[in-house]
């Protein structure tokens, strides 16, 4: 029997990457240098160009509160699996750096906010609630249990969630980056919504535009062969009866250039 919790091999790379990571982060000058360098600042970000936190603040975590790390661990673990094998190791871990950037944008609205813009925010929480809402996407109505003990529908968790977000978006009270968890909800669901429709979109594209170049390759064939009987064909045979001191510079050009088309 299958888990319903299968530890795959992006899943396992990403816990180990974030751990590792952790472990370095518990290190004192390491840690702060880490941080300092790599959280999502707003305004290091979208003010001085320093892009690479969009992914970098993901693998960092608190190391005053172990849930932090523990919690998004967890999710990531019991989410990233199902969703892993279902599209592939690849696209899964493109989709949650994906996820993880896409929610880290959201941060330009904290530029408006003179706390929040030099706040660091830390966490693959941005990641983790893209992957929760993928999963609702696909199973809506399987049953989560919030907080180990309370079942809930999967839509209706992520729904609460993204509500919750918004209230206490610009809430400085509990040191949580709101705005963030809603950006990858957010980013997550116009991606599994709108991508169907854009790939339908592209192929369609592809197949008028492989047909269109059918047509105009068997268009050039006709003409070549048109080219051929009309202009090239009388000036063999006649090089056939007369030979090649009989050609004119014109007749000469013709098969110079017949001969260049044929390359």
């Amino acid at each position: 029997m299958n888990s319903p919790y299968p530890i795959t091999r992006g899943v396992k790379a990403l816990l180990i990457a974030n751990g590792a990571v952790f472990l370095l982060q518990l290190l004192p000058a390491v840690g702060a240098w880490l941080v300092g360098t790599c959280a999502l600042v707003p305004f290091e970000v979208f003010s001085r160009g320093q892009l690479w936190r969009l992914a970098s603040y993901m693998f960092l975590h608190s190391t005053y509160y172990l849930s932090h790390l523990l919690l998004n661990m967890l999710a990531l673990w019991m989410f990233g699996g199902g969703l892993e094998e279902r599209w592939g190791t690849k696209r899964f871990v493109g989709l949650y750096f994906l996820f993880g950037a896409g929610a880290a944008l959201f941060g330009i609205f904290y530029m408006i906010d003179p706390v929040f813009r030099f706040v660091p925010v830390i966490g693959a929480s941005g990641a983790v609630f893209g992957l929760l809402t993928a999963y609702a996407v696909y199973y809506p109505h399987r049953e989560i249990l919030l907080f180990f003990v309370l079942p809930v529908r999967a839509w209706m968790l992520v729904a609460g969630y993204a509500v919750l977000s918004l209230l206490f978006a610009f809430s400085h009270g509990n040191g949580v980056a709101h705005l963030v968890h809603l950006g990858g909800i957010a980013v997550a669901f116009t991606y599994l919504k709108g991508f169907p429709k854009v790939e339908s979109w592209y192929r369609k594209r592809n197949a008028l535009w492989e047909e269109k170049e059918m047509r105009r390759r068997a268009e050039e064939q006709v003409n070549r062969k048109r080219y051929y009987e009309e202009k090239v064909d009388p000036i063999l045979e006649k090089i056939a009866r007369e030979g090649e001191g009989s050609l004119t510079k014109e007749e000469r050009k013709i098969l110079e250039e017949a001969g260049k088309y044929n390359k």
